[in-house]
């Protein structure tokens, strides 16, 4: 996982991301490495990467084959958002229903650091820079919600639903 700083306020005990991990899990390396694992907070943004991942999915797991614009209306509009944050002023502005052309123009494809805020948020779990799984969260102030996990097939062996699921729920702890 990345280690960023905090752009936003949270709990200042876990402000430090390594002061959380240290008691909580604790590594210590023997060796390099043979592959590494990263997870990266974006905002949920349409990526081709991530509708490679979808399509795979849903045609292994869901039998269905889904193009771009039903990923772009399941996991990329969401309604959730950051009223202090100019930047997410065009999710208040758009008018219903949304151009799923442009759902994500007014979005910036970044790591959005350990506590970005309200909204709707990807979860890129990645193998050696290969995207593999992404997790939706929406974050509230009060709430964390879970709303949907995908993961490449070549990589079900992982169950990268359950490190999806387990990551998520340290990740409510921390915040």
């Amino acid at each position: 996982m990345s280690v960023l700083t905090n752009e936003k306020e949270c709990d200042p005990k876990y402000t430090a991301f390594q002061a959380y991990l240290d008691p909580h899990i604790p590594y210590v390396p023997v060796a390099e490495p043979k592959h590494h694992y990263t997870i990266e907070l974006h905002h949920a943004i349409f990526t081709e990467e991530l509708y490679d991942v979808y399509q795979k999915y849903e045609k292994a797991v869901h039998k269905k084959d889904r193009d771009r614009d039903q990923l772009k209306r399941f996991v990329c509009s969401s309604p959730v958002y950051d009223e202090d944050n100019e930047n997410d002023r065009g999710i208040k502005e758009r008018p219903a229903p949304y151009n799923f052309e442009k759902v994500d123009d007014f979005r910036s494809y970044k790591d959005e650091a350990i506590y970005p805020g309200p909204g709707s948020y990807h979860y890129y779990h990645r193998l050696d820079g290969k995207l593999i799984a992404m997790g939706v969260v929406d974050i509230t102030k009060r709430v964390v919600n879970s709303q949907y996990f995908i993961y490449d097939p070549e990589y079900s062996f992982l169950c990268m639903g359950v490190v999806g699921a387990i990551h998520e729920i340290e990740y409510m702890r921390m915040i």
